[in-house]
């Protein structure tokens, strides 16, 4: 089978970057800033500062870690018909995260988001098929900060029957997840894990300790793990495409240490969210074409330490639906897919991952579906090549009239967009791609009637929340 591939590094190539990471492991090493995670990481040889909470991790350390990381992660969906799984074969697509804004696409306006755009876009994506599962898109500006990922969890959940992906900050707020969570899928997380935290360490070499505890929480019940490294070249990594993706891989690595010690044989997913600095103001890039190249690169090592992959891509710095959101969202997504990613951050966000676009969701759509087309396997043999076809209708004919032209073209020899225009001028004249893009993402959500929770899990959901907003003070 013929499949289009990217390979980045050399043997030699990948065997430098891991010299270089395990030096920074061995020599440097991490701040881990989890008091709870000293006595585990000395048992495992660990070299712990238990003063500084710093450690310095042995190759050994992190080679026996490795081992224990699930090779398949299932990520269940609220309705078990849209569960799916990351390392099954092929690759699955979620939406981007974390955005302060909704962007009117036909105004070219933005405000900041709120609960009520939450539920929206969350009803797009439960629409939207190429979409496997997703992130909570927006941090809305109108729900109590105390408990926001609470909050956003249950208008996600209350709008989307997918799995959801996102993080847990305190700890104190991971036990109310679990009970709340198990409540909306009716079974232990660990059975119905329909819920998965993003864990982003702080560049250089360090982690969060409130979120790694919260996380080590979830874990534990049963919800899968997905590593997200932040440095960003030029700021909190150095200024060098191959020297930010090393600095990513010895804060992934030290990330499995911690995991798979505090829950050996969690399920955890190599996520890359190392990108680039925009130098004249610190913003963060998602379009440029370094980030391609750090994906590709974490991607090839994420492989070489046998651990499941997750690329960013598709998502893009331009502030419309327009050549550059098109231009930059194709090249950094179909980096990440020939590189081999197993999974791909993909759909709903423009403006450097600050704006969350409807019609950008249903391009994306589109982007996505010629990516797969681009990269699926073919055979090659006699029933692709057509041989006999091409020998009778020899010099000067024509193929349109053949059996195998219409077999093959509703098989899908030729990719179809649902959105991007391919007919004739005139159909399109008067006509930009970005209205019938929010035209379809409307109509996709008039028409998506997804379930409410049921009454009492809805309420006992509410009670949780606000019990934990009362304890809070």
């Amino acid at each position: 089978m013929a499949r289009a591939r990217l390979e980045y590094l050399s043997a030699a190539e990948r065997e430098f970057v891991h010299e270089q990471t395990v030096r920074l492991l061995e020599d440097v090493g991490v701040a881990y800033n989890t008091p709870t995670m000293t006595q585990p990481l000395v048992d495992a040889g660990a070299i712990v500062d238990a003063e500084h909470l710093t450690v310095r991790l042995p190759w050994a350390v992190v080679e026996r870690c490795l081992r224990s990381v699930p090779k398949v992660v299932k990520l269940a969906g609220r309705d078990p018909a849209f569960d799916c799984t990351v390392g099954a074969g092929g690759v699955v697509y979620t939406s981007d995260g974390a955005a302060t804004y909704m962007l009117d696409d036909l105004t070219g306006e933005r405000h900041e988001g709120t609960r009520h755009d939450l539920a929206t876009m969350m009803r797009l994506y439960d629409a939207v098929p190429e979409i496997d599962f997703v992130w909570a898109t927006i941090t809305p500006h109108d729900v109590d900060s105390r408990a926001g990922n609470l909050e956003m969890a249950r208008i996600s959940f209350a709008n989307c029957r997918k799995h959801l992906q996102d993080e847990v900050r305190v700890p104190d707020q991971a036990p109310v997840f679990v009970e709340m969570l198990e409540a909306i899928a009716g079974a232990p997380l660990r059975e119905r894990p329909i819920y998965s935290v993003t864990n982003c360490t702080i560049a250089p070499l360090q982690h969060d300790r409130e979120m790694t505890e919260a996380h080590m929480i979830m874990a534990k019940a049963g919800a899968p793990v997905f590593v997200l490294p932040m440095p960003q070249m030029g700021t909190t990594g150095p200024m060098s495409v191959l020297g930010t993706c090393i600095l990513n891989m010895a804060e992934l690595l030290s990330t499995v240490v911690l995991f798979q010690l505090a829950v050996p044989g969690c399920a955890m997913v190599s996520a890359v969210g190392s990108a680039v600095a925009e130098m004249r103001s610190g913003l963060y890039l998602s379009g440029a074409p370094e980030d391609a190249l750090i994906n590709i690169i974490c991607i090839e090592m994420t492989r070489h330490y046998g651990l499941l992959a997750q690329g960013s891509g598709v998502s893009c710095d331009a502030k419309a639906c327009n050549l550059q959101a098109g231009v930059e969202g194709m090249m950094t997504g179909l980096a990440c897919v020939l590189a081999g990613a197993d999974a791909l951050l993909a759909f709903g966000l423009l403006d450097s991952a600050q704006s969350a676009s409807l019609a950008k969701t249903v391009l994306d759509a589109d982007t996505v579906n010629a990516i797969e087309r681009f990269a699926r396997e073919d055979p090659v043999d006699a029933t692709t090549a057509l041989i006999d076809d091409i020998v009778e209708v020899g010099i000067g004919g024509h193929y349109l009239a053949r059996k195998s032209t219409r077999q093959r073209y509703r098989a899908g020899e030729l990719w179809q967009p649902q959105l991007w225009q391919r007919e004739p001028f005139e159909r399109y004249a008067g006509r930009p791609l970005v209205k019938d893009a929010w035209e379809r993402a409307q109509a996709l959500i008039a028409a998506n009637d997804v379930p409410s929770l049921p009454d009492d899990v809805a309420r006992h959901c509410d009670r949780l929340i606000a019990d934990y907003l009362r304890a809070k003070g």
